[in-house]
């Protein structure tokens, strides 16, 4: 394949970017090589600086929904045999396998047991994910894997996984926002600076990425707003309790890690339980004695503070992923009351097993305040519009603090609370801000907009 200079038609542009994707699987190795090296030479004479360069393993497109296309990228970024990320792309096309000229962009960052389709994106419900509403709103949405969604059940070395923390995230995830710029500047979008939201762990890498790029010359920084989903970064003075509570998970967690563990297999239980519920739904759980398969599951979606082993504290004292219903004579668990149970146990099923326990470590440093981190020092110089989205049976209130913090002059908080004060154990939870029905018209509306008018 000819080399070919950044200013080329948008057609050739699709026919690089996206066509010969669907051909590239038939081409011999030669002509995939050549196809890498064209896509790499045009990121390098993009103007936009990648640092490490990372090599295109594989592309991938699909039809969503009428005109709404997913792209996938999967870039090697380091010398290890787990060394990947994925990039994603949802956008509206014009043509076929030609995106829209879209002025607004933003770069999704799921959190913990999840990567971008079953936090964002859910191949099976499609139609009913976040990623497809923004874009059928003229967004362009990108969002990425991060290393440790690649991880199969089948792994059983994990060393690989003690370098991974906070910094490594970082770096990966500023080579896909600088991976996302350059594809935007190719096919129409231009160079600009792209929004970044994060829900859960995915807000703590976008405070951290804020705070970072505080220290970069202004013409060398990715985003223009950042979109914190339901995360608790710093907790307030008042909330010393807290602190001490997340400091002692630091410490369990540290422990954990310096014993030779360097991963968290939540999300593989989490698999397991929601496979049991959709597979055995009336059948006695073993993993919790006195309740079914289904019990157990809507147990630890709806009362996940009540999981938490003692003398281990939740997050905040009624965090729970989904508000559900309650048998009013047993206090067991019926249902959930904003999301389809099956739609979640779908989420579960599809769940990476395994993550790094680096940047939980860190995350616990940064609640505390008791362990110096490098990812809070530049708060105070972070500038670019906020707006801080909670859910009132999740992190919630708690998670405003951060925003003022922050050196920004433009603040905004969505707050989802649809019960009284002091019935926050029922209330919209943590998940359903991504995985609810109301979800659309409660908090993607709002974060369009907010989009659209920044």
């Amino acid at each position: 394949m000819r080399k070919k200079p950044i200013l080329i038609t948008l057609v050739c542009l699709s026919l690089l970017l996206t066509t010969c994707i669907g051909s590239a699987a038939a081409s011999s190795d030669n002509d995939q090589k050549s196809l890498e090296k064209s896509i790499a030479q045009a990121l390098t004479q993009s103007g936009i600086d990648l640092g490490k360069n990372p090599t295109l393993l594989s592309t991938d497109n699909k039809l969503l929904s009428n005109n709404i296309h997913e792209y996938v990228y999967i870039l090697k970024v380091g010398d290890g045999p787990h060394d990947f990320i994925g990039v994603h792309r949802v956008v509206k096309d014009r043509l076929p396998f030609v995106p829209i000229k879209a002025d607004k962009a933003v770069m999704m960052i799921p959190g913990d047991s999840c990567d971008f389709h079953s936090a964002f994106l859910l191949p099976s419900d499609r139609d009913r994910s976040m990623a497809v509403y923004l874009a059928k709103n003229n967004i362009d949405v990108w969002g990425i894997d991060l290393r440790w969604t690649f991880i199969t059940p089948v792994t059983s070395d994990f060393s690989f996984m003690k370098s991974w923390n906070t910094d490594t995230h970082l770096g990966d995830i500023r080579m896909g926002v600088r991976f996302a710029r350059t594809v935007r500047a190719l096919t129409g979008s231009g160079k600009g600076k792209i929004f970044m939201l994060g829900h859960s762990r995915g807000a703590q890498f976008v405070y951290a990425y804020a705070n970072n790029e505080t220290q970069l010359p202004a013409g060398k920084r990715d985003l223009c707003g950042i979109i914190p989903m339901d995360m608790v970064y710093k907790f307030a003075p008042q909330d010393q309790a807290l602190q001490n509570a997340a400091y002692a998970r630091y410490q369990a967690y540290k422990t954990i890690y310096d014993a030779g563990k360097y991963y968290s297999d939540d999300g593989l239980q989490m698999k397991v339980l929601a496979s049991l519920a959709g597979i055995a739904p009336d059948a006695p759980s073993k993993a919790v004695p006195g309740m079914t398969n289904m019990q157990a599951a809507l147990f630890a979606l709806t009362s996940t503070y009540a999981t938490v082993i003692p003398p281990l504290q939740s997050i905040t004292p009624y965090y729970h992923y989904l508000a559900g219903t309650f048998d009013a004579a047993s206090g067991l668990p019926t249902g959930l009351r904003y999301a389809d149970p099956q739609y979640i146990i779908r989420q579960g099923i599809a769940a990476p097993p395994y993550q790094s326990l680096g940047e939980m470590i860190d995350g616990e440093a940064l609640m505390s305040d008791a362990v110096d981190v490098p990812y809070d020092d530049h708060l105070q110089e972070i500038t670019i519009p906020v707006l801080y989205v909670g859910a009132a049976g999740g992190m919630g209130a708690y998670g405003t603090y951060t925003p003022t913090l922050l050196g920004s002059k433009d603040k905004s908080t969505v707050m989802v609370q649809l019960e009284a004060t002091g019935s926050e154990a029922l209330d919209f939870g943590h998940a359903d801000l991504i995985w609810s029905n109301n979800a659309p018209s409660l908090v993607w509306q709002p974060i369009r907009k907010w989009i659209q008018n920044h």
